[in-house]
């Protein structure tokens, strides 16, 4: 599912670069701290994050000279649900300007053939953010759709995981979808390469984003990760008090963001206090590996002889491939010695943890914030896939 090179090289060579001219959007020397939304919003998400941008950009902006950058990166299409003309994918800063006036300074536009959610744009990008803005700090924001560790195109291909019928009663999510242009989405093996700085921290505002092999994947890339386990409903993260909490600021508060989060969700009622997530320190999870590696490999045979029916879900329709990591492994009833060496890597690596009660009608019991694979043997496209990730190398999962 990705592009052939030639077409990724006439791209690269038809991009347009416009660099703003306004002398107050320029700062000298490096930056103290460069964050970047990546909004890939040529979808059916893209009245949302329109306004989540909106939101962020509306707030306390970090001011020039500051030594703090926020960048937006923005691909949204001409109109609502219009994936039929194409747009150019834009660059820009928002600042605060002398005045105390929140500014937005078009940095580059890109060729209307770039599909953003790929590994080579989030790189191109990414390149020329870390060329422009020098800093030993960076941070990334992801908004998007998002289904965690399944390979680009699976659902979309081999599932009917888009029918309305099933999805018809619930509020609008994020979920499992990226953008409605061909060779659309990024395997998460792909996604080290694409980043080619260490980043401070990794938001991923999409849904089923905070399981284990995603955060272990790109563990050597970012610091700090954060996700949610379930769903996301379409309203996302809270943004209008964000900036102040990435920017201007020693410390990123991502636990921050997560209390906001949850308390935003919890005051509502019904389907729409649904809400998970998860903020993880990717420098202990090698930890986690060990832990459960030693679960795996002694209760291999129970693991695979379990009814995975009772096993904590955190996806709410027929096709379970997101399960509650430590509720899985202490069902195949591990020594003491196991289970403890297991919650002492979980408390460890996890910083922070919210979830409601339920997410629509799945009950949100047995959670520890993380989910996992549980092999279904029949899946034979998966697995092979799932051999390739750094967790599977870790644990052994499968075989």
């Amino acid at each position: 599912m990705k592009k052939t090179l030639l077409r990724f090289i006439a791209a690269a060579l038809a991009a347009a670069v416009f660099v703003s001219c306004n002398k107050e959007s320029t700062d000298p020397g490096p930056s103290r701290r460069v964050v970047l939304m990546y909004a890939a919003a040529y979808n059916n998400l893209a009245a949302e994050i329109s306004e989540d941008i909106g939101e962020l950009c509306g707030g306390n902006l970090p001011s020039v000279g500051s030594g703090d950058i926020l960048l937006v990166y923005s691909h949204l299409p001409a109109r609502s649900y219009d994936f039929k003309t194409p747009t150019n994918p834009v660059l820009f800063r928002a600042y605060r300007d002398s005045k105390g006036h929140n500014r937005r300074d078009t940095l580059v536009t890109y060729p209307d053939t770039d599909v953003s959610s790929s590994p080579e744009v989030l790189r191109k990008v990414l390149c020329q953010v870390q060329e422009m803005f020098p800093s030993e700090h960076y941070g990334l924001l992801v908004s998007s759709h998002g289904k965690g560790w399944i390979p680009a195109g699976y659902t979309e291909n081999t599932s009917s995981i888009f029918s309305l019928s099933e999805r018809r009663e619930y509020p609008p999510t994020r979920e499992l979808g990226i953008e409605n242009v061909e060779n659309s989405g990024i395997d998460i093996v792909d996604l080290p390469d694409a980043i080619p700085m260490k980043l401070d921290f990794l938001i991923t505002d999409a849904c089923l984003m905070g399981c284990v092999e995603v955060a272990y994947e790109i563990k050597d890339k970012c610091r700090l990760f954060l996700a949610s386990p379930t769903e996301v409903l379409s309203d996302g993260l809270i943004y209008k008090t964000m900036a102040p909490l990435l920017t201007n600021t020693a410390i990123p508060d991502l636990e921050e963001i997560c209390r906001q989060y949850m308390a935003h969700y919890e005051a509502f009622s019904g389907d729409y206090q649904s809400a998970s997530i998860t903020l993880v320190d990717c420098e202990r999870l090698d930890g986690l590996a060990r832990a459960c590696r030693d679960i795996i490999e002694s209760r291999r045979d129970v693991l695979a002889a379990m009814d995975r029916n009772v096993v904590q879900k955190y996806f709410y329709n027929s096709f379970h491939w997101f399960y509650d990591l430590r509720d899985m492994l202490a069902r195949t009833e591990p020594s003491s010695e196991q289970l403890r060496a297991l919650d002492a890597a979980l408390a460890d690596c996890i910083l922070y943890f919210g979830a409601t009660d339920k997410f629509f009608h799945l009950e949100l019991r047995n959670v520890c914030g993380l989910s996992m694979y549980y092999p279904i043997p029949e899946s034979t496209e998966l697995n092979d896939f799932y051999k390739k990730l750094a967790w599977n190398k870790a644990t052994g999962l499968i075989q």
